[in-house]
């Protein structure tokens, strides 16, 4: 089966834009430069365009089992669909032009480079309340993650995670653009804070499993 989860800032934050029933949004809402009058709308539209572009995504190759309505009602369309995501391109588009502006604002520096590699003792963060949250054989912590983002890369850079286990990687993304919740002086103790910058990743996460792509779905 082929998952597909977008992850948008809303774990760590007020601005709940709809990843799932539990987080439906009554007011209007802005989805891929669209105005919806509140979630529930923004889901049914982009389902019935779900729907008009499965035979075409049928063709691709390792497309899960399973009905066109049971596919439509398993997904959260464009955020999360349950087979190929055929709006991973269009998110991209707005993530890049997003970087633009983050340039202007000079919260990235567009010639960032990584001079040595990332190291440190980090075996003390699987106390962290998220990572007890549920089980998984490969889980890592998110708080892990975050080193690794801040790290690596600029606020607004887009992170593929292709084997996303129950999404830790997206829990990351959205965790290093929380300015007032995270711990930061310990998640930053052991990084040069000078040259690194706190500020949201986006991250795109898929993985094969029903299991894992359901607790990624629910968090």
């Amino acid at each position: 089966m082929s998952n597909n989860d977008i992850y948008q800032p809303s774990l760590f934050s007020d601005a709940e834009l709809g990843l799932n029933d539990q987080y439906t949004q009554e007011g209007p809402v802005c989805c891929l430069g669209m105005e919806f009058d509140n979630d529930e709308a923004r889901r049914e539209y982009f389902r019935n365009e779900l729907r008009k572009r499965l035979p075409e995504l049928r063709k691709i190759e390792g497309f899960p089992i399973g009905t066109d309505d049971d596919i439509i009602r398993l997904s959260d369309p464009p955020y999360y669909t349950a087979c190929p995501n055929p709006w991973l391109n269009d998110f991209i588009r707005e993530w890049e032009d997003e970087k633009v502006e983050l340039e202007h604002e000079g919260k990235r520096d567009k010639q960032f480079r990584v001079s040595e590699p990332y190291a440190s003792d980090v075996s003390d963060i699987k106390n962290d309340s998220v990572y007890r949250a549920h089980m998984y054989h490969t889980k890592v912590p998110h708080k892990l993650i975050m080193r690794y983002l801040l790290h690596y890369t600029e606020p607004g850079d887009i992170v593929l995670d292709g084997f996303a286990g129950t999404g830790m990687t997206g829990v990351a993304a959205q965790a290093c653009g929380d300015l007032e919740n995270q711990d930061w002086e310990t998640i930053e103790a052991d990084i040069d804070v000078k040259k690194q910058k706190r500020g949201l990743r986006h991250a795109i996460c898929g993985d094969l499993s029903p299991y894992a792509a359901t607790i990624a779905y629910n968090p």
